[in-house]
């Protein structure tokens, strides 16, 4: 495979297009690692007391799936003016939007993520006005890890703890507020029954890492691939996908059995993306096919998981 990246071909950019800028948010990832998880949450609220109120679900939806975006926008602006992406180092478009069309002013990006997080926040008094505090302690924490990821003096990303806080924020906190919001209450088993969402983000974050090893050192980064080795963070990549599947089809034969008929559906899916994972090293030149492999993974996961609750509760007269 040709190491040469398309950014070097791509001209220079003046300034940044709303295009670009909905790029640096990589909507599909907002699908797979915000929305999907906030359903979940919204399903478990249903099965808890039957009817919640349909103005706060919407908003419930939205909030994690923009603070989401915003974060990826705001960690591909910081990774580009900190010199962390170069039109020589990323290997597609999507790898580095500002960075493969060689922006000049970026601070449009910026603005855009914080228009993003405003939002998020102003939805999020609503939620506080309506549901009490409960839910606004979730969100200050799932918040705070967003912004912390990419922003100030030593970010979470560049840190070994990156990528399991990504997961633990994404997987978990999401559902958890979600539910929270609707019902008004804490439950530990909805973080249980997230954890496939907790780990397929996390396996997410340790593929991307382990492909961009050499990238990151030279940008002073320790994520955990760096801080363990390439080898270690692959094994622990196709560890993690056997943990989730067995953790996944525990919760259903538990708790939703009529669900796994669902999940049986989308399981092809799941270990076609994960067998297909087990054949790429984590390289720059096979992070597209290896990322691409999980994200189809991921995609079983968001998609049939989801689906496997919502029959099941729908069956069960949830």
């Amino acid at each position: 495979m040709s190491t040469k990246t398309n950014a070097t071909a791509s001209p220079s950019a003046k300034r940044v297009t709303l295009r670009m800028a909905i790029d640096t948010t990589t909507p599909a990832a907002v699908l797979l690692t915000g929305l999907a998880p906030a359903v979940v949450g919204l399903l478990l609220a249903i099965e808890a007391q039957g009817a919640v109120s349909p103005v706060l679900a919407v908003l419930l939806l939205l909030i994690p799936s923009l603070m989401n975006a915003a974060t990826a926008s705001l960690n591909d602006y910081f990774d580009y003016v900190n010199g962390a992406d170069t039109a020589d180092n990323v290997v597609s478009e999507q790898d580095g939007p500002l960075a493969y069309h060689q922006v000049e002013d970026p601070v449009f990006v910026l603005r855009f993520s914080i228009a993003l997080l405003v939002a998020a926040a102003l939805m999020g008094c609503y939620v506080v006005y309506r549901a009490g505090l409960l839910p606004a302690w979730i969100g200050l924490l799932g918040g705070l890890i967003a912004i912390t990821y990419s922003w100030g003096a030593l970010p979470t990303s560049h840190l070994p703890i990156g990528e399991p806080l990504a997961g633990f924020s994404l997987g978990g906190l999401v559902p958890l507020g979600v539910y929270a919001g609707l019902t008004g209450q804490i439950d530990p088993m909805v973080l249980f029954r997230s954890i496939p969402m907790m780990l397929i983000v996390t396996q997410f974050m340790l593929v991307n890492n382990a492909c961009d090893i050499e990238r990151d050192r030279a940008a002073g980064r320790r994520t955990l691939p760096i801080l363990i080795g390439r080898p270690a963070a692959q094994r622990l990549s196709n560890v993690l996908n056997w943990v989730w599947m067995a953790q996944m089809l525990l919760v259903l034969a538990l708790w939703y059995r009529p669900g796994l008929l669902v999940m049986s559906v989308a399981l092809p899916l799941c270990l076609k993306g994960i067998f297909a994972s087990f054949r790429y090293e984590r390289t720059r030149a096979n992070k597209t096919p290896a990322t691409a492999a999980v994200a189809a993974t991921a995609l079983g996961v968001a998609v049939g998981y989801p689906l496997a609750l919502l029959v099941s509760i729908l069956l069960s007269g949830g």
